[in-house]
């Protein structure tokens, strides 16, 4: 799956801005359906859109990080102490992540090794 980034403006309109998407197949084709729905469905308010060009992310550059999965249905609370367990997609490798931080990697990924996804 591709990574690309999608200028878009208003029509009429001079300033640009960019969003980015996972996209699957060709990224013109699935940047122009995208546009294409959002003007299907335009509110009242809203100004149709089109695109001013695509941009293929390098697909590598997100290879190495982990892919984190949830694994427990509900948030844990231990000892005072509230987080969410995680596995790694990829790798298989677990963490926790408390609150809305980053994700720590459980006592046995400690190593410099586990900081990067070694895809299996």
């Amino acid at each position: 799956m591709a990574k690309i980034e999608i200028e878009v403006k208003q029509i009429g309109g001079l300033s640009t801005w960019k969003e980015t998407y996972n996209c699957e197949g060709d990224p013109q084709q699935f940047a122009d359906n995208l546009i294409a729905r959002f003007n299907a469905t335009l509110r009242e308010q809203e100004t149709p859109r089109e695109v001013v060009g695509v941009n293929v992310l390098d697909e590598n550059e997100n290879e190495n990080e982990h892919k984190w999965k949830k694994v427990n249905s509900f948030t844990i609370i231990r000892a005072g102490r509230v987080y969410d367990k995680y596995e790694c997609e990829r790798c298989g490798i677990t963490s926790k992540r408390k609150g809305v931080g980053v994700h720590v990697r459980d006592s046995k990924y400690k190593a410099k090794k586990y900081e990067k996804c070694r895809m299996s």
